[in-house]
């Protein structure tokens, strides 16, 4: 009944953890949660758009905030992963259908997110826009092997 949390919590774990191995491997810094519960507070006053969110003035819990809303994505996108294999495929969660879900995710990041937020589309507007799509997609691809590992744990 609830196995979209199980597996949207343990694709969004992953995709934390892929950022750590990037952070220990290449020196990318992990995602900062807060510029995301920053954005997402402005959300209620009507602020869609904040291309200068990194110079915006911080707001109280942004970082407890920025959390939520990554780990409340995350599980949305395990729900709509298994529905679309259960539901549209009529088959169950499998390797590939994670890791092309995962892969497919990126394109919310880069085509909304970023530009939304002044990075651009597909982070153009970043100090070097090839190590944030690297970034992106390495995230990405461990939130497809977190939906895939997410699958096992519920036992299909």
């Amino acid at each position: 009944m609830f196995d979209f949390l199980i597996v949207g919590v343990a694709a969004t774990v992953m995709l934390d953890a892929m950022q750590l191995l990037m952070k220990q491997i290449f020196g990318w810094p992990a995602t900062n949660w807060g510029i995301i519960g920053r954005w997402a507070a402005g959300l209620p006053k009507g602020k869609l758009v904040n291309t200068e969110i990194g110079t915006s003035p911080q707001v109280e819990n942004e970082l407890t905030l920025g959390w939520l809303v990554h780990y409340g994505v995350g599980i949305a996108y395990g729900a709509i992963y298994l529905f679309l294999v259960y539901q549209v495929f009529g088959t169950t969660p499998g390797f590939v259908s994670a890791m092309i879900f995962g892969l497919g995710s990126v394109a919310v990041t880069w085509f909304m997110m970023e530009p939304i937020l002044g990075a651009g589309v597909m982070g153009a507007n970043t100090p070097d826009p090839m190590v944030t799509r690297l970034h992106d997609l390495g995230s990405h691809l461990g939130f497809g092997l977190g939906l895939y590992l997410g699958g096992l744990l519920i036992g299909v």
